[in-house]
């Protein structure tokens, strides 16, 4: 029978003199062990001091957090030459953006849906009342568009507020059919008011202050909350407000400052 021989992995006059001579050093294993121990210490040296570098850090000035580095960053302005272009505007006698009040205001409460509510001053929304605005226009200013318009809180103080809860960033403006008689739009129930076309768009009721404050609003300024649509000569705009998830009262009156919503012309 032939003999099992395991294989080595050494020439075999080698493998002899290791086997006679069992106290020989093995110079690259201690070498080995001596390398790890000096990278551990190395480790360990530059643990230490880095945790004293903090420490020292952390005593002379306080780590900074996320807000205080974005408090910090300097904030670009969108449009860095509006003054100096409404002043152009006003040396060439260009025509500005013209507000136009609305002809009637009448609030419709899904609650109550036979009840009827006379135009007035008073405007409320909720999830469950919403608000008829009706404009009337007869002008050579070809185009416009439906906005709201909140002055800042300290203009407002002592003469106009407004009171609102959950959110009025997105209150929403839909297209209503043409009422047969522009004076039913005087006196209204949710009933009995114009069927919804179409959604025109949303609008932001938060002043200037407030929305620099919403990082997910940046630049909303730019555009209009609703497109532009033809409004010359003689032009009837009916639309209703709503707000599904927000509470919003004020009275809207013809007085500066401005506080409401608008219907702007353009030139």
């Amino acid at each position: 029978m032939t003999e099992y021989t395991p294989l080595m992995s050494t020439p075999p006059d080698e493998y002899e003199v290791e086997s006679k001579n069992p106290n020989t050093e093995h110079p690259p294993r201690y070498s080995l062990l001596f390398s790890l121990l000096i990278a551990l210490v190395a480790v360990a040296a530059a643990a230490a001091f880095h945790l004293s570098v903090l420490s020292e850090t952390h005593q002379a000035e306080p780590l900074l957090r996320t807000t205080d580095i974005e408090s910090s960053l300097r904030v670009a302005t969108p449009s860095p030459n509006l003054d100096k272009g409404h002043a152009i505007m006003r040396d060439k006698k260009f025509k500005f953006p013209r507000m136009v009040f609305p002809a009637s205001m009448v609030r419709a409460n899904a609650a109550e849906p036979d009840m009827v509510y006379e135009s007035g001053s008073s405007v409320v929304l909720s999830p469950t009342d919403s608000m008829i605005y009706h404009w009337r226009t007869n002008s050579s200013w070809p185009k416009c568009y439906l906005t709201g318009w909140v002055s800042p809180a300290a203009d407002l103080t002592g003469r106009k507020s407004y009171t609102w809860d959950g959110d009025v960033t997105a209150i929403q403006i839909w297209n209503l059919s043409a009422p047969a008689d522009r004076n039913a739009l005087k006196t209204l129930s949710w009933n009995t008011r114009p069927s919804r076309l179409s959604l025109l768009g949303t609008v932001n009721f938060t002043d200037r202050a407030v929305q620099n404050g919403l990082g997910h609003l940046d630049g909303q300024e730019i555009k209009a909350p609703t497109p532009r649509f033809d409004c010359l000569g003689d032009t009837e705009i009916t639309v209703e407000l709503t707000c599904t998830a927000c509470r919003l009262e004020f009275q809207q009156v013809f007085s500066m400052p401005p506080l409401g919503f608008e219907l702007m012309q353009l030139a």
